[in-house]
């Protein structure tokens, strides 16, 4: 294996994969029944392809449980975006990210990129100690949104909102026990909406952070919701009263 490559699997992580210009794609090992669809001629750029049966891919992904659909890549690691850098020249468009507090569930993480890619949303902002890159759950769960969105590993979540709001974008935590709700706010053309792990929610000090503690209205004998499903249904909630204000 190539120096800083690493394994990925599954059709859609794969596929997002080689159409993502940017990704260096090593070595791509699939089963003859997906010859088809991953035919070199579909391709723009030269990678070699093997076909192996399903137990050598298995060997591939033997210390983590992934379904990969008879799909395998080696693909090259992206360095990651730097947030001062990624803020330049953003003040003139409408631009919203995703800030994660300390969530470190990798399929969690995973589902919460591939909804963020879903509801157009331009960054998700996480601690870069629970960020790994190479991790194959999370790309798997992401389902080749890895390669849609930017991904802004930060070494401390109070520091980055900080440098957001210095930037003219207004700040939203998600919390079950917030007085307002999300359907209350007015949007401004630069927002941040900041969750929490399920165990914890949001700490104190990314709290006093915040320009705005909004909560998502459920069932009263739901405690709360999972925090993949959360941060679909704030999102969509988002792209919806942002049409109507």
């Amino acid at each position: 294996m190539k120096t800083g490559s690493f394994w990925i699997g599954g059709k859609h992580a794969v596929l997002s994969a080689i159409k993502n210009p940017k990704r260096k794609i090593y070595k791509l090992i699939i089963t003859e029944e997906n010859q088809k669809d991953f035919a070199p001629k579909n391709f723009n750029k030269k990678i070699i392809i093997e076909i192996k049966d399903k137990k050598e891919i298995d060997k591939i992904f033997i210390t983590e449980t992934i379904v990969h659909q008879g799909v395998a890549a080696e693909i090259e690691n992206i360095p990651a975006v730097e947030l001062k850098e990624y803020l330049k020249n953003k003040n003139n468009s409408k631009n919203t990210v995703v800030v994660l507090d300390d969530i470190t569930d990798q399929r969690n993480i995973g589902s919460i990129i591939r909804s963020c890619s879903a509801f157009n949303i331009d960054a998700v902002i996480i601690l870069e100690k629970n960020y790994n890159p190479k991790n194959k759950m999370m790309y798997k769960s992401a389902s080749g949104a890895m390669e849609l969105i930017n991904i802004i590993p930060v070494s401390n979540i109070t520091n980055a909102l900080e440098v957001l709001k210095k930037n003219n974008y207004w700040v939203y935590g998600l919390d079950g026990h917030a007085k307002e709700n999300i359907e209350d706010q007015k949007w401004s053309n630069h927002n941040a909406f900041v969750f929490g792990s399920e165990g914890e929610g949001l700490r104190r000090l990314v709290k006093e952070n915040c320009d705005h503690l909004i909560k998502i209205q459920i069932n009263k004998q739901i405690e709360s919701l999972n925090v993949s499903n959360a941060v679909s249904v704030t999102l969509g909630m988002f792209r919806l009263l942002e049409r109507n204000n």
